[in-house]
């Protein structure tokens, strides 16, 4: 973690020598997590919070110092985020595309109806997995095996599956029809 601060350093020095720091924004992210023996997994391919959650961390003008925001993101929403930091819009034809600036989410109130979607397929896998996210509620998908559900507010470490409790019936049944209302699983596999 020092290595990486240490060079996240030399960014923001070399910028505000240059000048650019109040006119520069930066995003820190990356494109999975990494289970290192959690669980006794290791590798990306699961959709557990230790391998599907990312960093993320925007800063720069127009973005709030030291706000936390509790709605859910993806590296979709990189896009219009990038676009709109350069003044840019999105071509036509990616009008329709998932993603939402991050620039827009961090100025409202956290939307913990928002939902998200991320999918994996794995090599060798015997079936992908396919992940929804909506508040502090998440489905976790395998076509042909038992669902998962999982609250990461009270239980960031996902050790209680809620899916077969029947208190939650009602927000398995949800997040289910979000996942069929973006893509058949059966189909996808």
């Amino acid at each position: 973690c020092s290595f990486l601060d240490d060079n996240i350093g030399k960014i923001i020095n070399t910028l505000d020598k240059t000048g650019l720091k109040n006119s520069t924004r930066i995003i820190y992210t990356s494109d999975h997590g990494e289970n290192l023996g959690v669980r006794g997994l290791w590798g990306k391919s699961n959709m557990y919070e230790e391998s599907a959650a990312i960093p993320l961390i925007l800063c720069g003008p127009d973005v709030p110092s030291g706000k936390t925001v509790k709605t859910a993101v993806s590296l979709l929403d990189a896009y219009p985020t990038i676009l709109e930091c350069v003044g840019e819009q999105a071509a036509i034809e990616d009008m329709s595309r998932p993603g939402k600036s991050l620039l827009r989410i961090v100025d409202v109130e956290d939307d913990p109806k928002r939902t998200i979607f991320a999918e994996y397929h794995a090599v060798g896998a015997p079936t992908g997995v396919f992940l929804i996210r909506k508040g502090c509620y998440k489905l976790i998908h395998y076509v042909d095996y038992d669902p998962e559900l999982f609250d990461i507010e009270s239980d960031p470490l996902e050790k209680k599956d809620l899916a077969s409790n029947p208190k939650y019936t009602s927000v398995l049944n949800d997040l289910q029809r979000e996942l069929s209302s973006i893509c058949n699983p059966k189909e996808v596999d």
